[in-house]
């Protein structure tokens, strides 16, 4: 079996969303120096480089991260190309058989904005059609290869749209070398609380 890391690599060059914290890679021991191990701290957004959002992140009294259940990370998934220009619609939703898919990963030409070092408002997002479309549909996870699954002017209407029907979002995904087609996915994330 083969396996692909979809993960975007954290540094100093990791693509962060508009307006929030770059990451940063703080040492604070190195052996080098003499000192008996490396250790280091990160200052850094919960949303950089490859992460989940839980429905907490948009509804109030939604699932948090430490409380989600580890099958919805763990099992088949369908990456699904899209040729969009600003937004994946509904109907290119209603093109795809998702019969049985509970996960879908959307490959769009995003994949080649992770690469830069700075936010880039022109990034294919989801219309509030599409994630309805998606979740009438039965998806438990979507993913998205960019930050974010909804442009900046349209935050609250996408993300409701899922996360108030527990739909988890994976945003930051690299599906640059990834051929459409039906995978295995395992993506548990940091169990932050």
């Amino acid at each position: 079996m083969k396996y692909y890391d979809i993960s975007l690599n954290l540094s100093s060059e990791t693509v962060s969303w508009l307006n929030s914290p770059p990451f940063e890679l703080v040492e604070r021991k190195r052996m080098s120096r003499g000192e008996r191990n490396n250790s280091s701290a990160l200052n850094m957004s919960a949303h950089a480089g490859t992460h989940v959002d839980a429905p907490f992140h948009f509804v109030p009294d939604g699932a948090t991260i430490e409380s989600l259940p580890l099958e919805i990370f763990i099992g088949p998934a369908l990456v699904q190309a899209v040729d969009a220009d600003k937004h994946i619609t509904g109907e290119h939703v209603e093109a795809i058989d998702l019969k049985g898919e509970s996960r879908v990963l959307f490959k769009t030409r995003n994949s080649q904005l992770l690469r830069q070092p700075n936010y880039d408002p022109n990034f294919i997002a989801f219309s509030v059609e599409a994630a309805r479309a998606l979740v009438a549909r039965g998806v438990k996870l979507v993913g998205l290869d960019y930050l974010s699954v909804a442009h900046a002017e349209e935050q609250v209407e996408v993300h409701r749209a899922f996360l108030d029907h527990g739909v988890v979002l994976l945003e930051g995904i690299d599906l640059s070398k990834i051929n459409p087609g039906r995978y295995e996915l395992i993506c548990f994330p940091i169990r932050l609380r």
